[in-house]
């Protein structure tokens, strides 16, 4: 139904192709056919876009490209906010989201290693390493990496 080979559905199941790696037309593309297919998650483009916002992010802190300009609302008290809060603590603890849980297998999609350097980035921020402006994010931040 997405014109992609098997092996690049395998790389978007597997997260070895992270969202934010994925062309917005593609991103259409899938939640269109998760909307044709029944599939109960997935099917709003803004969350696929939310979830690779999240990807970039932590790619970004871990690999230090990270500029903080644009970052997924995890200190606003919204629904993105709360589902970014959720897609984070996932990658980090491996707490699967509610709507999640029926298609994902529980456990942190980072290794133990990236998840302590994230975890020391975020306390650097909490830190005002970036400025005060981004204390409040990485407190935010911080609070995910525990379980």
């Amino acid at each position: 139904m997405l014109s992609v080979t098997p092996a690049t559905v395998r790389m978007w199941e597997t997260g070895t192709c992270p969202l934010f790696a994925v062309p917005y037309g593609q991103l259409c593309q899938l939640a269109d056919a998760f909307r044709r297919a029944g599939v109960c998650v997935g099917q709003d483009r803004s969350d696929l876009i939310l979830a690779g916002q999240c990807d970039l992010l932590i790619t970004g802190m871990l690999h230090g490209f990270e500029d903080y300009a644009e970052l997924p609302p995890v200190d606003q008290d919204t629904d993105d906010g709360a589902t970014a809060r959720s897609l984070l603590r996932w990658a980090l603890t491996g707490t699967v989201p509610d709507q999640y849980r029926a298609y994902a297998s529980p456990g942190p999609l980072l290794t133990l290693s990236e998840a302590a350097d994230f975890a020391a980035i975020t306390r650097n921020l909490n830190a005002g390493s970036q400025g005060t402006d981004l204390i409040s994010y990485g407190a935010t931040l911080l609070a995910l990496t525990s379980g």
